[in-house]
């Protein structure tokens, strides 16, 4: 069962014995970074279990480290201790939803520009603006004539592919976390529309493009860790989205719009969405 962030999680810790019943005995570690002392007077033949809950846990891999046994004997007169190996009790994912009706609301900060030669499908005429229309696909001219406005209307598109370039760098954990929040949804806004989805920083090896919304979730769980990779990656016909806690040209370079996260001073051309770290947004 999937983990996400602010879940509350139940973690089961138990001791088992070969033969007869042993004790006492004890465990004591970290729990992402938390520390962790249980014990028993007694570990009966069919094992020991305790459980230790945990609340709100945070995005990330959710790591067991520095754990030890403990053994005794009745009087006291004995005792040992026995390290156990680090490992990953789970991953815990980004919470997402949908933000297709958040990126066109009023913070769009940027002009408009319209789609770039050759990108998308074949225009065959223009229509009245309806809620929920791209601002990107506004006609300024016939909107102008018209009074009122109006919109770009394209034959059916084909299957969409979203590039979601992420800040290799975030300020903070909370700037991680918010970001990684946004590519999630993004990725959800794409994939439930039959797009597919590429998720990169530049420094990291990229996620698989896929239509598989749990492996781009897994890799925004482990981001800004994760496995070295290209420091530079495009993909060629693919709508290009940046999320970031900063403002590098060289990271919106080429965006078709962005996000930003905080108060970074934006000098770049591209429309644009300002969000804190609050969430739901």
């Amino acid at each position: 069962m999937p983990v996400f962030e602010g879940d509350r999680l139940e973690l089961e810790v138990g001791l088992t014995t070969r033969g007869a019943s042993r004790g006492p005995a004890s465990v004591a570690g970290l729990i992402d970074g938390t520390q962790v002392a249980l014990g028993a007077g007694l570990v009966p033949r069919e094992g020991w279990r305790q459980v230790q809950v945990l609340d709100h846990v945070r995005r990330g891999p959710l790591g067991a480290t520095g754990w030890s046994i403990g053994t005794g004997d009745p009087l006291g007169f004995f005792r040992g201790a026995r390290p156990c190996a680090d490992t990953e009790v789970t991953l815990v994912l980004p919470r997402f939803t949908s933000l297709a009706s958040r990126r066109e609301s009023r913070e769009l900060e940027a002009s408009v520009a319209a789609p770039r030669a050759g990108s998308g499908n074949e225009l065959f005429g223009i229509r009245e603006y309806s809620p929920g229309d791209s601002l990107r696909r506004i006609h300024w001219r016939s909107s102008a004539r018209h009074g009122e406005l109006v919109v770009r209307e394209y034959e059916p598109p084909g299957m969409q592919t979203l590039a979601i370039l992420l800040d290799p760098a975030p300020a903070t954990r909370e700037v991680a976390d918010q970001i990684a929040r946004i590519a999630a949804s993004e990725a959800w806004d794409c994939i439930s529309q039959g797009g597919r989805v590429l998720v990169w920083a530049p420094g990291l090896e990229p996620a698989q493009t896929t239509r598989d919304v749990w492996s781009q979730l897994e890799w925004l769980a482990r981001y800004p860790d994760g496995t070295v990779g290209p420091t530079d990656l495009r993909l060629s016909g693919a709508e290009l989205v940046v999320i970031t806690g900063g403002a590098d040209p060289d990271l919106l370079e080429g965006a078709d719009r962005a996000w930003v996260v905080g108060d970074a001073e934006v000098t770049a051309d591209v429309p644009l969405v300002r969000v804190g770290l609050q969430w739901p947004l």
